[in-house]
């Protein structure tokens, strides 16, 4: 643009103050100056540039610059405010946690009073997943529009990562004792060593918010698919990911069909990494021939081990063994495929455990995974697949019943004391008795006459007894939610309130229900546990259109009306029975126990039914 030059600035200084006409410039002055005798100067020239004009796409490109900083603005308030939903396009972080200084002696419940109080932010500003991308969350202009930025107010902050670990190790490490995560190892260092295990230990601490717990599980499936199924990578931190993760998936994450999956991928993990195998040795021929017959084979890949198995190596196949046994404990269909059982190896790793072990959690596990050796024992005895309600009881069962009730007892006192009243002992311990002593419905009726020791009176006693301490056990955890939580747990409280319902339709003529006195009848049970879900969804359901919590309590109480209705019809069948024996109409009849095929069915479709999300 070129300059602009006034062409009217012509006067002098002396004209221009005095506003007069300035003119006939001639030896320097003009007429006015020279007239006045005084000095004419020509004031400075004042050179001014013009405006450009804006055009209209120059306005509008300033207007959208506005808008993106704007945008840009409202996108990290976003970020910190609002919880992801499990609809929101959310791709794994790479935001490293900030190392925080806290105390290893702080108690568990100056823990929980920590969390209870504070919320805990989107994942994308949490967790540092194995793929290190950051992503920002997409905006849905119409609900979080330019008219709503002012309105959204900043929330607290949540806990660091190193809060939840903290919290990991002082609260849920007990119920994982394979795995091991040393005391010296921060947030940062675990996501950056074993970025799964990391991701699978903060989704189980950040149950305190259920809708962000579900976005942290579906991420971490995520990422376990990604790497597993796609990419084909095979790693003890995806094992010991997958572990954890099943042991606090809860009712809240999705179908019992996926939790079947991901039990597969652990044991295709286990075979992968040659776990459950020890290392060869090539004293005869037949091993070293096996050996390479299996190298040339495979392509130079074999079955067997290489190396002697480490500590860690040990704990996660005990770990895997332990989950495998008590999926079959509580899963009528799991038992009957489970593919990992006890073996010699297994003690082995058993054995050096309690011979060596490092941590306090190592003699835990041990104890742990032969508790559920003894489980798989009862499993597998065939004492179970007895004819319903036999004449005579043949003496090789009693025999065999007797020697599992002994070693059960034998193993429950010789349990060192702070493992003895540890609260996830105690209630493995009478879910592995419940599963024995449910031998009684099908035992032949009590005969005083008979020699035997073993009446079914007594074991139906010892089996209530059984019911009964374990459901009193649990709900004195109600101070300890996040003991409910764990997978394991819930699956046992289901089979506890599976054997009250079949005590409630047991009638027989050495047993009556009505004599007996119960602390907890199936009712108050349910009861109890759908209101334990529904105080959970008021301290962990945030979103007021998303609540798991609460859509599974109303779930548990479907058993209830189920119950009731199944009970009131049990009424009126026998009602109608005495009558017409009272009448001579009708002889009476033994007892049949093929409905309880069917309350099995009844059990095992709510349980899997309870574990999906609407």
């Amino acid at each position: 643009m070129a300059e602009y030059v006034n062409p009217r600035a012509q006067a002098c200084q002396n004209c221009v103050k005095a506003k007069a006409k300035c003119y006939g410039h001639s030896n320097g002055r003009c007429e006015r100056c020279g007239r006045l005798n005084r000095d004419c100067l020509m004031p400075e020239l004042i050179i001014r540039t013009r405006k450009s004009r804006r055009t209209i796409q120059q306005a509008q490109a300033d207007r959208i610059a506005q808008l993106e900083e704007r945008l840009n603005s409202l996108t990290s308030t976003l970020n910190v405010s609002r919880p992801l939903s499990l609809d929101d396009n959310v791709e794994s972080s790479a935001i490293v946690p900030e190392a925080i200084n806290i105390s290893s002696n702080s108690s568990s419940a100056a823990s929980h009073e920590l969390f209870e109080s504070r919320p805990i932010l989107s994942y994308a500003s949490n967790v540092c997943t194995p793929n290190h991308q950051t992503a920002l969350p997409t905006l849905q202009p119409s609900q979080y529009g330019e008219d709503n930025y002012e309105a959204t107010p900043p929330a607290p902050q949540s806990p660091s990562p190193d809060e939840l670990l903290n919290f990991f190790r002082q609260n849920l490490a007990r119920q994982v004792p394979f795995v091991y995560v040393p005391a010296h190892l921060d947030a940062r260092s675990l996501s950056e060593q074993k970025p799964f295990l990391y991701q699978a230990i903060i989704f189980a601490a950040s149950y305190h918010d259920s809708v962000h717990q579900l976005a942290l599980g579906q991420e971490f499936t995520k990422d376990v698919t990604e790497h597993l199924v796609m990419r084909g990578e095979k790693s003890l931190d995806i094992l010991q990911g997958l572990l954890v993760y099943i042991s606090w998936y809860a009712g809240l994450f999705g179908f019992k069909t996926q939790l079947n999956v991901l039990i597969g991928l652990i044991f295709s993990l286990v075979i992968d990494l040659h776990l459950s195998y020890p290392m060869p040795g090539f004293e005869n021929h037949e091993k070293f021939l096996g050996e390479m017959k299996g190298i040339v084979s495979n392509h130079q890949s074999t079955w067997a081990r290489r190396t002697e198995p480490t500590k860690e190596e040990k704990r996660t196949i005990l770990g895997c063994f332990y989950i495998f046994s008590a999926a079959a404990t509580v899963s009528l269909h799991f038992c009957r495929v489970n593919p990992l059982h006890w073996t010699p190896f297994l003690q082995q790793c058993h054995d050096d455990l309690l011979a060596s072990p490092e941590t306090e959690n190592d003699i835990y596990l041990a104890h742990l995974s032969y508790l559920q050796r003894i489980s798989e024992d009862v499993q597998h005895s065939g004492i179970h697949q007895l004819p319903p309600q036999p004449n005579t009881w043949n003496v090789a069962f009693t025999v065999h019943f007797k020697l599992l009730l002994s070693e059960l007892r034998k193993f429950k006192d010789s349990l060192p004391e702070s493992i003895a009243q540890d609260d996830f002992m105690i209630l493995n311990y009478y879910t592995v008795e419940m599963r024995l002593l449910e031998i009684c419905f099908f035992m032949p009726p009590t005969n005083p006459t008979s020699s035997s020791s073993l009446q079914r009176v007594d074991v139906l006693s010892m089996c209530l007894t059984a019911t009964q301490a374990f459901l009193r056990h649990y709900f004195s955890l109600e101070n300890k939610p996040y003991v409910n939580f764990a997978r394991i747990i819930t699956s046992q409280i289901y089979f506890a309130m599976m054997v009250l319902s079949k005590f409630s339709f047991f009638h027989a003529e050495d047993w009556n229900m009505r004599d007996v006195e119960m602390e907890m009848d199936l009712s108050t049970v349910v009861d109890r546990v759908s209101g334990a879900m529904e105080e959970a969804s008021a301290k962990f359901d945030r979103l007021p259109d998303k609540k798991p919590w609460l859509q599974l309590s109303q779930k548990v109480r479907q058993i209830r009306v189920q119950f009731d209705l199944m009970l009131a019809a049990e009424d009126r069948s026998l009602s109608s029975l005495s009558d017409m024996q009272r009448n001579g109409t009708l002889p009476g009849a033994p007892f049949s126990f093929n409905q309880f095929d069917l309350l099995d069915d009844f059990w095992q479709n709510m349980s899997e039914n309870t574990y999906g999300v609407n």
